[in-house]
C-alpha cells in the first residue's frame, strides 16, 4: 500500500456527516459489518480522565459487569481533507454503546464504530495492547494502523505509545491545541 509523506497543522472535529473520507477510514481498516454511531459523553466517574478510555472502561466493567466494546472513534479536518481514525473503547450497558471518557475539546459527541476484528487488552499492570491511528489526507492513505503498546507514564493525564511502527512513510501531524 502506497503511503504519503505530508507535514501538516489539523483541527480534527467530530464529522458532522458521514462522507467520502470516513468511508475511505472504513474501507482502509476492513470494516464491512459495522456501521458509524454518534455518542455523547456519560458522565460515570469523576476519576475517569480523558485519553484513558481503556482503563476507565476496565473499571467500569470491573464495577458494574458492562462489556467493552473496542473500535474507531473517527475524526475529520474538511478543509484539509484530514480523515483520521483513533483506536478506541466505549462500553456497552444493556445493549447501549455508552462512552464514559472525558473529551479534551469537549466535543458534543464522537463518531464511533465498533471494529470486532481488533483485539486489545491489558498487557501488564501499566501496558496494554492497541492499534494506532490510520490517517488519510485527501483520498491517500497517508499511515496505516499497527499493533502497538500504549503505557501508562506515571503522573501523566494521557497514555503514550510504545513500540510504534509504521507500514511505509509517516504523517507527520500537529494538532492545533
Amino acid at each position: 500500500m502506497k503511503t504519503l509523506n505530508v507535514e501538516m497543522i489539523v483541527t480534527p472535529k467530530t464529522p458532522k456527516r458521514i462522507r467520502k473520507g470516513v468511508k475511505s477510514l472504513l474501507s482502509v481498516l476492513k470494516i464491512t459489518d459495522s456501521k458509524p454511531v454518534y455518542l455523547s459523553f456519560t458522565h460515570r466517574s469523576d476519576t475517569y480522565l480523558n485519553s484513558f478510555c481503556f482503563k476507565n472502561c476496565e473499571d467500569e466493567k470491573k464495577k458494574t459487569g458492562c462489556e467493552i466494546i473496542y473500535g474507531w472513534s473517527l475524526w475529520e479536518d474538511k478543509k484539509l481533507g484530514f480523515y483520521e481514525a483513533e483506536f478506541h473503547s466505549v462500553i456497552k450497558d444493556n445493549g447501549d454503546l455508552i462512552d464514559i471518557t472525558p473529551r479534551r475539546k469537549n466535543e458534543d459527541s464522537i463518531l464511533f464504530v465498533p471494529d470486532m476484528s481488533k483485539t486489545c487488552g491489558r498487557k501488564s499492570v501499566n501496558s496494554w495492547h492497541s492499534w494506532s491511528n490510520c490517517k488519510i489526507v485527501n483520498g491517500q492513505v497517508a499511515e496505516v494502523s499497527v499493533e502497538l503498546e500504549i503505557v501508562q507514564a506515571d503522573g501523566e493525564l494521557s497514555e503514550f505509545r510504545a513500540a510504534h511502527a509504521i507500514a511505509g512513510k509517516k504523517v507527520i501531524v500537529k494538532n492545533s491545541e
